[in-house]
């Protein structure tokens, strides 16, 4: 995955904790991904990783980012809908292999 400024590897150093003084560079294209502030990225109070694995792995996928940043410009309402529709298709595939 790359955001521009930043490589895969530093995304999850950086949300691992391994990464422990990222650049502002690199926390403003993480953020920027998500659509989120930076100040996000490195809130780490709360003792949950902001990003699991399963998250960074389906935003290396292109398709997916890119659903990602466009439905995150939607209102809350479209979010809704947006996301009912890929709920549809998931439980179409699951008993499509039932």
């Amino acid at each position: 995955m790359s955001a521009g400024e930043i490589a895969e590897e530093e995304v999850e150093g950086i949300m691992s904790g391994t990464i422990t003084d990222p650049s502002v560079g690199r926390v403003a294209a993480l953020a920027s991904v998500f659509g989120v502030p930076p100040s996000y990225v490195l809130d780490r109070g709360t003792g949950s990783e902001v990003l699991d694995e399963e998250a960074l792995k389906a935003l290396a996928d292109k398709t997916a980012g890119a659903i990602l940043k466009e439905s995150a410009r939607l209102p809350e309402r479209e979010k809704r809908i947006v996301l009912g529709i890929v709920r549809q298709f998931s439980d179409q595939l699951g008993a499509a292999e039932r």
